[in-house]
């Protein structure tokens, strides 16, 4: 199970709802910016919000995706590639609240850093398969 990170963006569109677990939600993204000392995770959840962004009720959707992006990353560690369904998502504070310790572990593989911080950068909603 993910850490409890207070992630504003996601609280605003749950309130008092529990916003996604991370472990269950699907894993789709990963980007690693060497200039910029950034990653970037993407997932898809299909547990809705309560509190949905007023410009999504124009059409029909199932589907949230969101994209948390870490800044200032140091100690970047990867092992393959993180395919499987199967992993788990940890997200704590190391030791002082200016850095976060981030990881992703499956059985096979993994990716791991520390953090400066981190934000949802974006979310989006998308209608997957049939109602």
């Amino acid at each position: 199970m993910s850490e409890t990170i207070i992630w504003p963006e996601l609280q605003a569109l749950y309130g008092a709802s529990p916003v996604p677990d991370l472990d269950t939600c699907h894993f789709f993204y990963l980007h690693i910016d060497e200039r910029g000392t950034s990653v970037t995770f993407g997932f898809e959840t299909q547990q809705l919000p309560p509190y949905p962004e007023p410009e999504w009720s124009r059409k029909a959707y199932n589907t949230l995706l969101f994209w948390i992006e870490f800044t200032g990353v140091t100690e970047l560690r990867v092992a393959g590639l993180l395919a499987e369904a199967e992993r788990a998502v940890r997200i704590t504070e190391d030791g002082s609240p200016t850095r976060l310790k981030v990881s992703v572990e499956s059985e096979r593989r993994s990716v791991s850093f520390t953090a400066a911080s981190a934000r949802v950068s974006h979310t989006r909603v998308y209608l997957q398969g049939a109602l």
